[in-house]
């Protein structure tokens, strides 16, 4: 007979009564929020924003699909994927299309699109044909604005508010930079006589474009960064950096910072575009880098084949944060909440990077039957693995498990646990010193070098890799 402790019993009761007062509390709040906005925004209120709201101001936050879903994909062709909340988006030549884990394919939209492009904020999904002349966003739900440009589409930016900016050709001008709200509304726009955007980034309020314009000066390529005011139209602040190619700008950590990864070095300035960190790579070696919000990763071949590579994280100052290596190959890599996914030729490798100390280590690991694409994790510690066919969930916790499993089988005593090996790690407190260069959802987040019409200016080659993982090669954001 199990005995019943009264004092405890008499807590829990307690405790569950004010968890039952604050839900009820929490709800009737949601519904007088909900009449106040239909009284007073009801001429904005669409059948799309009513679904937005139902999907993502759910109490409960998370799907009720069990973490092992596994759905089939009917585009084949899929070249970039995005997580939004709970649900996969995939991108591919023939459009976009939104599946949750319960096996339902929510919308499906056709476009034609050449060398297919997304960029993600977690909420909105920004696809473009790079070198096309159509954009579109989308939300959870449905298709939120698009837009159709006269000119070529190079490149974008998307912030977390929703608010873009787009870099086009121009038929009397090199290129040029336009700024939209959430809306679809022109906020901004900086033709350029004389230079060619090679890449932008947009802060948070989209106060502040930056973009990085390439030109030919006495023989020699020149970049410069140039800051403007969108709301008055003036420069704000510009560098100027000697042949330097800009592959991708971004903001990261509430905008205290600017980062820029060029064909030789990722470099990170603060918001006057002071140099505050430097990180080189060597160009003929890189794979592909990917930008999250905690940090920015580059992989590196250490061999011809590929076969051996070697993946390195850096923090928005540019500081190393860890590196770690390969001798399978590296498809793609994630990095959430301060675990990293390297989904490796035939096995998916997980690590943890401490919080109380600065060293990266092995947290569990497992084959694959099959070769995936790529690798995703949400905030609710899941990871998504992306085939051409299928995408398959499971729970780190659940992978966690299985491997404390087949350890305790391995050594036949499941209450001994081996120490977690540390890896190759440099601490956040290191030095970042000036250095010479020699040194961003499958998600292409790089803009692709335009390719100029004039005989006077002619770019360097690209250095041909993507800032996802290679099976989007040339498709970002990371996004960032």
């Amino acid at each position: 007979m199990i005995k019943v402790d009264s004092k405890m019993s008499a807590y829990y009761r307690r405790a569950s009564s004010v968890l039952k007062l604050v839900r009820f509390a929490v709800l009737l709040g949601f519904v007088v929020f909900a009449v106040f906005c239909i009284g007073f925004f009801k001429d904005n209120i669409t059948v799309d924003n009513l679904r937005y709201l139902l999907k993502y101001l759910d109490l409960s936050a998370a799907d009720n699909t069990p973490s092992d879903a596994e759905i089939t994909l009917d585009n084949g062709s899929g070249v970039s994927y995005v997580l939004v909340g709970n649900d996969l988006a995939v991108l591919g030549k023939n459009g976009i299309g939104l599946y949750d884990f319960a096996g339902n394919k929510l919308y499906q939209y056709d476009m034609q699109l050449a060398s297919p492009a997304v960029l993600s904020n977690g909420k909105n999904l920004l696809v473009y044909d790079t070198d096309g002349k159509d954009l579109a966003v989308f939300d959870a739900v449905s298709k939120v604005l698009e837009k159709h440009f006269d000119y070529d589409v190079k490149s974008a930016s998307l912030n977390g508010l929703g608010s873009f900016a787009v870099i086009t050709s121009e038929k009397t001008y090199r290129s040029g930079v336009v700024v939209f709200d959430r809306d679809g509304k022109e906020t901004f726009r900086w033709m350029s006589p004389d230079k060619y955007l090679t890449g932008t980034a947009l802060n948070a309020n989209a106060t502040v474009v930056t973009c990085a314009a390439l030109s030919n000066k006495n023989g020699a390529f020149t970049t410069e960064l140039v800051s403007y005011n969108t709301a008055t139209g003036a420069k704000e602040v510009s560098k100027t950096f000697e042949d330097t190619l800009v592959l991708k700008l971004g903001y990261a950590e509430n905008d205290s910072y600017l980062y820029m990864l060029t064909d030789s070095a990722f470099v990170c300035f603060d918001r006057d575009l002071n140099e505050v960190g430097r990180a080189s790579y060597n160009p003929e070696n890189a794979r592909f880098f990917r930008a999250f919000d905690e940090c920015f990763l580059i992989a590196e071949s250490n061999n011809l084949s590929g076969s051996s590579m070697t993946v390195r994280a850096y923090g928005y100052d540019a500081a190393p944060l860890f590196e770690c290596s390969c001798e399978q190959g590296i498809l793609d890599a994630e990095y959430r909440d301060r675990t990293l996914y390297l989904l490796e030729r035939d096995s998916l490798s997980v690590y943890d990077y401490g919080t109380e100390e600065a060293v990266l280590t092995p947290l569990a690991s497992t084959p694959l039957g099959m070769q995936y694409r790529a690798v995703r994790a949400d905030a609710y510690g899941r990871y998504v693995l992306i085939g051409a066919k299928n995408a398959k969930r499971n729970s780190l916790a659940a992978l966690l498990q299985d491997n404390l499993s087949k350890d305790a089988e391995d050594t036949g005593n499941p209450q001994e646990n081996s120490p977690k090996e540390e890896i190759s790690v440099r601490p956040d407190n290191e030095p970042v010193g000036e250095t010479e260069p020699s040194a961003d959802e499958n998600v292409k987040n790089t803009e692709d070098i335009p390719n100029p019409e004039s005989p006077e200016i002619s770019p360097p080659e690209s250095s041909g890799f993507s800032d996802s993982s290679p099976n989007t090669q040339n498709a970002k954001d990371v996004t960032p």
